[in-house]
């Protein structure tokens, strides 16, 4: 299998509707089938579901999720065209990962695998993504009522889960889908063969001295290097006794491994001795607060960024120290709400509704809002897109990625997932709704327009508000 580690629908034919359903088609040159289309609702039952609006109106239903050929598996999903005019869903569905996006072909189904916390494409074969493609522009056109169904094979979820979340860059997370152990049924599809391909998924909360990820498994604490610090030494400040010893109380013993990181300027030869002598400073404080705890320690210099070291901010954050640890206690599953909170009240001409956060595993939650424009006129939220105030977080592409909850002092941004390496640089993507692209214009709201977005968020430990642009808070509901 070919990662690509940290540093980092759709064959469309036209078809007709009647009491049966229509053979297969032949199959085209590569092995890969067109996807099936009909202007009736139809076919198999829904397994999720999730209607768009922030750029076209559109339902898309997962009917099928099949363990496929071991140790993949063979998602399908609907999409029906419930705008009033025709949309071409290839142009929503492909995958933007690649520098040269192939817009005739699936390659944008994704599977998240919340317990290896990665980003899952389709397998690549060689002539591109085992997934449904298209045959012609015209034959990819969706009619108002029309829907097709389209497929692709993706490595199976870690673990031996019973439920998996796909991803498509047109709509939120497809939750909790039950993974079927019998074949899946529908057409002659491919054998699993190909490259499987994965990007790994960052999700956190912050202060101005802290990071902290938590996969529901383990913790681990990004500790700022330059309060711990001075620069060029290893020797701990009067300012680093608190940190540590609020880190402390998270450890509940047991196995702890401590890592130094640097920010890539200077050289591997003062970075990597520097880091490591660091990590050891900090391991020695936490193991008079811990004497129980078993201490590893290693530097890594500046080989393991988090962020782009492009910032005086990316790289104050990538100058820290990673305290990992078990985690202690499952939190208890915050309870859920019937409906929505109340709207925040307007900001800007825009009123904010926040639905009730939903765990999908790996310590992660679906947070969705709707933004109604109270105006008479037609605006753009520009500001749902960018944040100045976190220069050293953009994305590749634009997304509406200023929304974050606040939980007490800290801040849970939206999650993100990361392509490339550190000695090639690496991009990052926005795990919420995409804004560019095809999207472009998604920020954009006609007079009384409600419009729906979402992010997928580190679950939070307590009560949370929402920050969404620069409109007021909203209270999110528990």
């Amino acid at each position: 299998m070919r990662v690509l580690p940290i540093a980092a629908l759709l064959v469309l034919a036209v078809g007709c509707s009647g009491a049966e359903d229509p053979p297969p088609a032949p199959r085209p040159p590569g092995g890969v089938p067109p996807a099936a289309a009909s202007s009736a609702p139809a076919g198999p039952r829904a397994l999720a579901s999730v209607d768009v609006d922030a750029k076209v109106k559109a339902r898309l239903e997962v009917v099928g999720l099949n363990r496929h050929g071991g140790e993949h598996v063979l998602a399908q999903i609907r999409v029906t065209n419930n705008d009033t005019v025709d949309f071409n869903p290839l142009d929503h569905l492909a995958d933007d990962t690649d520098a040269t996006p192939d817009m005739d072909r699936a390659g944008g189904i994704f599977l998240l695998d919340t317990a290896a916390r990665r980003v899952v494409k389709p397998l690549q074969g060689a002539d591109g993504c085992v997934c449904s493609r298209g045959e012609s522009v015209l034959g990819s056109f969706l009619e108002p009522g029309e829907q097709k169904t389209f497929f692709a094979v993706l490595p199976a979820p870690s673990g031996g889960a019973k439920t998996a979340t796909l991803l498509t860059p047109m709509s939120p997370p497809l939750v909790d889908v039950p993974i079927s152990d019998e074949p899946p049924a529908g057409q002659d599809f491919p054998e699993p063969v190909g490259e499987s391909v994965s990007y790994p998924l960052d999700a956190h909360s912050e202060d101005d001295e802290s990071e902290l990820r938590d996969d529901g498994r383990q913790v681990q604490v990004s500790l700022s290097a330059d309060v711990l610090f001075a620069t060029g030494s290893h020797a701990l400040t009067a300012a680093a006794g608190t940190l540590i010893e609020r880190t402390a109380g998270r450890i509940s013993g047991g196995a702890v491994k401590v890592e130094g990181h640097a920010d890539s300027t200077g050289t591997s030869a003062v970075n990597t001795p520097l880091s490591r002598r660091r990590a050891a400073a900090v391991a020695a404080r936490l193991k008079k607060l811990l004497p129980d705890a078993d201490f590893t320690t290693e530097g890594f210099g500046s080989s393991r960024p988090l962020y782009p070291n492009t910032t005086d901010e990316g790289r104050r954050r990538n100058r820290r120290v990673t305290i990992t640890f078990t985690k202690a206690d499952e939190p208890a599953p915050r309870p859920t709400s019937a409906a929505p909170a109340a709207p925040a009240a307007p900001g800007n001409g825009f009123t904010v509704a926040v639905d009730p956060l939903r765990p999908v595993g790996g310590g992660l939650s679906l947070l969705t809002y709707a933004l109604t424009n109270t105006g008479q006129r037609q605006v753009s939220l520009q500001s749902l897109n960018d944040d100045t105030d976190r220069t050293w977080l953009k994305f590749r592409f634009w997304a509406a990625a200023n929304a974050e909850l606040v939980d007490g002092d800290r801040r849970i941004p939206p999650a993100r997932y990361l392509l490339g390496t550190p000695a090639q640089g690496f991009s990052q993507l926005c795990l919420c709704t995409k804004t560019s692209g095809i999207a472009t214009g998604a920020d954009q709201f006609a007079p009384a327009q409600t419009k729906h977005f979402w992010a997928l968020v580190q679950t939070p430990s307590g009560p949370v508000t929402a920050e969404i642009a620069d409109l007021p808070a909203a209270p999110v509901p528990n």
